[in-house]
């Protein structure tokens, strides 16, 4: 194998031979301690492999012995480049282009949030860029559960998260308190919890230990059903402690505090149509702005369209055209009739209740009352109802060895 590896570093040559003296022509190349290796003899001719070096050496034994000698093909390195030379900065190119491209997948250059209602994705993003990653951050220096535990830890309201990394792209998807009323399971070991201060009207459990029972009053994060499953022996001493995903259905009684106000005079804006558009180009961390027109508008919105250059799906590259659109506006005033406020308070009232019923809230009393003032319609008071405040949170497992430390 070794052999194989410097003969192709060296050079090598098949040759064709012809002539009558062939055997003494073998001689003479051994005499000259010229190596010629894989010979196939047919009849007046030879064929026969030798070094690149040697070809020039093989005129004398030919000459003598009246045979005329042919290089077939000459393999090696140094062969491939001769020919290939024109197409050595395409290959050189090429190389290039993929050693940039593995180090680029070494990094995070797109962080995506979904799934957010009461909170913004913008709001999570500018967080997570803040406080964790940014873009440009190293793969290998991103923790998905931590990141998760962290998000969990600074947003109250998220009651499920999950974090992943695919090309070079994090995603968070995130499920917030309101939206989680059927989905009461995880895969790993954890609690259900208490997403809001209510009273427990019923509490069925599948899996885990209950904690509570129904007429318990409850706070927001207070353990209703337990991951910790307690082997007893004889003597009602804890024998053994097993960890599950714990499962149920906890239905609570719960207090909404709706508050709404419309006032009878407000500014809108009003677009006139004239507008401007210039671009920006970035690279890593760097952008540059080749032209910035002047803006003679009083009042104006700035609107930008961010577009990032990928490959397929999630593996996105450090580069990227942002686009800006100037739209001017004017203010303009706006007044409406008590009565219209008044309808316009009930049907936003109307719509939120549609909302959580949609989401399998039961409403039982509906004690939000509509007050007409000089200037403003306002809509205040509580919403009771009956609904699912189950959600699952993650266990912190104790070892033996802390607990004895």
């Amino acid at each position: 194998m070794f052999d194989i590896i410097l003969r192709y570093l060296y050079g090598f040559a098949k040759i064709h031979l012809r002539g009558i003296h062939i055997n003494r022509f073998v001689n003479l190349c051994k005499a000259r301690d010229i190596k010629l290796w894989n010979l196939e003899q047919k009849e007046d001719e030879i064929f026969f492999f030798t070094a690149s070096k040697d070809i020039a050496r093989l005129e004398e034994p030919a000459r003598k012995t009246g045979s005329d000698v042919e290089v077939l093909r000459v393999y090696g390195i140094r062969e491939f480049i001769r020919k290939n030379k024109k197409r050595i900065p395409f290959v050189a190119g090429f190389i290039l282009f993929a050693v940039l491209i593995y180090i680029q997948s070494l990094f995070i250059w797109e962080i995506s949030v979904s799934g957010e209602s009461d909170y913004t994705s913008d709001e999570i993003l500018q967080h997570i860029n803040e406080y964790y990653v940014q873009t440009g951050t190293p793969k290998s220096k991103v923790d998905c559960a931590e990141l998760e535990k962290n998000l969990r830890k600074d947003f109250e309201d998220i009651a499920w998260i999950s974090c992943a990394l695919t090309g070079t792209k994090l995603s968070v998807e995130i499920t917030e308190t309101l939206n989680v009323f059927t989905d009461t399971s995880m895969k790993e070991p954890c609690n259900i919890i208490a997403s809001q201060d209510c009273t427990i009207t019923e509490i069925v459990t599948a899996s885990g230990t209950p904690v509570v029972k129904a007429g318990d009053d409850v706070k927001k994060g207070d353990i209703l059903i337990s991951g910790a499953v307690y082997l007893y022996d004889d003597n009602n001493e804890v024998l053994d402690t097993n960890y599950v995903s714990a499962e149920g259905t906890v239905y609570g009684i719960c207090v909404y505090h709706y508050k709404d106000i419309v006032p009878l005079s407000c500014y809108s804006k009003e677009y006139t149509g004239n507008e401007k558009s210039y671009y920006s180009f970035g690279a890593f961390q760097y952008s540059l702005t080749p032209y910035v027109p002047k803006c003679s508008f009083e009042a104006y919105d700035l609107f930008s369209d961010t577009s990032r250059l990928h490959i397929g799906k999630n593996f996105y590259l450090p580069f990227q055209i942002e686009a800006y659109t100037i739209k001017e506006y004017r203010l303009k005033k706006e007044t409406v009739s008590m009565e219209a406020a008044a309808a316009s308070v009930k049907e936003k009232l109307s719509r939120y209740i549609g909302n959580l019923q949609e989401k399998g809230v039961q409403i039982i009393e509906n004690n939000v009352k509509i007050t007409n003032s000089g200037d403003e319609c306002l809509a205040e008071g509580d919403i009771t109802v009956r609904q699912l405040i189950g959600i699952p949170h993650e266990l912190q497992i104790i070892s033996e060895e802390q607990t004895l430390e």
